[in-house]
């Protein structure tokens, strides 16, 4: 048997193991894990299975993002310079351009000046046409100068909208939440989707957080979040996998039966009120936040989006009894 075939074997028996259709970055991600050619991208998927045992397609993309896709594919921050440095450049043209007009415009008013001596008889013909055609070499320059502030305009437009779509849509490619660090809602919606056994899903929910936004400001309320993200990834292990799901909500898989995800709820929202983050600008501490959760148990692929709708059931549940509290009662 050739070398090649083996790692083709392999390559097919890992995507059978961890349950990945056999798409192009999947089969790429593994050929290259199995044949040992990038160091750093097997060790980061041996740490991605030393956490949870599995790597559903969210993890499989994040790691070939991270290790095997182009750069200029993944950079979104690449695009975003490209789009500051373009509006430097137009602001520069504008600098000029307005440079240029008031150079103009006091060319205008000198020459103006020395024409006004035609009505005291000492101007001579000579000199009326030298200005005057020293004026329509002026009034050229400038109007040089403002087609060529209208062209760039026309041309950053174009410029922009194709770096806008780019940007857009490499954010929405993005499967990490750029202020937690967690993995996002789309990283959520693809996990779900993949699982086709029992899982149980709690979604939580930060208690009166736009309070905290009105009182303490939205740095502040960042910082809750960040905070809140940081228990979340203690929280993790056995399989589990934690999401921002949207806004002050979170969103954690967990391959157990309801009543253990309850029992692990319970824990993560004990977790949460440990959180404290301060004011920098008073030292004022900011703890006491509570959250509510919500649990239940289902299935993914075809049936996630019975799951959510259950979960979520039990989370306005938990709200509506007083929030601060995990959903369905102990089981």
């Amino acid at each position: 048997m050739s070398p090649v075939y083996d790692i083709f074997k392999k390559t097919l028996g890992l995507l059978s193991k961890y349950k990945l259709p056999p798409t192009p970055e999947h089969y790429s991600l593994w050929y290259v894990y199995v044949s040992e050619e990038n160091p750093e991208l097997n060790a980061a998927v041996d740490k991605t299975l030393g956490k949870a045992d599995q790597i559903g397609p969210s993890s499989a993309a994040l790691l070939y993002q991270a290790h095997l896709a182009d750069s200029r594919w993944r950079d979104s921050q690449a695009l975003g310079a490209s789009l500051s440095a373009l509006s430097q450049e137009l602001v520069s043209t504008l600098h000029d351009t307005r440079q240029d007009a008031a150079q103009f415009q006091q060319i205008l008013s000198d020459r103006f000046n020395r024409l006004s001596g035609i009505q005291d008889g000492n101007v001579s013909l000579e000199m009326l046409l030298d200005e005057v055609r020293n004026l329509v070499k002026d009034a050229h320059l400038m109007e040089g100068s403002a087609e060529h502030l209208q062209d760039r305009l026309q041309n950053a437009e174009g410029e922009v909208n194709r770096l806008r779509e780019a940007l857009a849509k490499s954010q929405e490619e993005a499967l990490v939440d750029v202020l937690t660090g967690l993995r996002n809602r789309r990283a959520f919606d693809m996990e779900l989707a993949s699982i086709q056994g029992p899982v149980s899903l709690i979604l939580l929910d930060l208690d009166h957080f736009k309070q905290v936004n009105d009182s303490f400001g939205h740095l502040l309320g960042d910082q809750v979040l960040k905070a809140t993200a940081k228990q979340l990834n203690s929280f993790i292990r056995d399989g589990a996998q934690a999401f921002r799901y949207g806004g002050e909500e979170f969103a954690v898989l967990v391959p157990e039966s309801l009543s253990v995800a309850r029992r692990r709820a319970e824990s993560l929202r004990m977790l949460v009120s440990k959180v404290m983050v301060t004011d920098r600008r008073t030292d004022q501490k900011i703890g006491n936040i509570t959250a509510s959760l919500g649990v239940a148990e289902g299935k993914g692929g075809s049936q996630a989006e019975q799951l959510v709708e259950k979960a979520d059931q039990q989370l306005y549940e938990a709200k509506r009894l007083g929030r601060n509290r995990v959903m369905p009662m102990a089981l």
